[in-house]
């Protein structure tokens, strides 16, 4: 079982004692951090969906070119 070690001047960090490491104990922070977390995966999930769909509709449009293309040539 580790050592915890209450580091000066703050009251939510610890250090432990073998690995020598700084450990919050903050809930509030740590829920905090999770929150902030989550809506950057949410944003990134947001954005490659968006991505996807621009790409398609990229697609879309060549397809689109093309077959005016082959109307104009005949």
């Amino acid at each position: 079982m580790s050592r915890r070690i209450q580091v000066e001047g703050h009251a939510n960090l610890v250090r432990d004692a073998n690995s020598g490491a700084i450990i919050n104990t903050s809930t509030s922070e740590y829920i905090t951090y999770m929150n902030i977390q989550r809506k950057k995966s949410e944003e990134k999930s947001k954005m490659m969906s968006m991505c996807d769909e621009l790409n398609s509709l990229k697609d879309e449009m060549s397809d689109i070119k093309s077959m005016l293309r082959q109307i104009l040539e005949k």
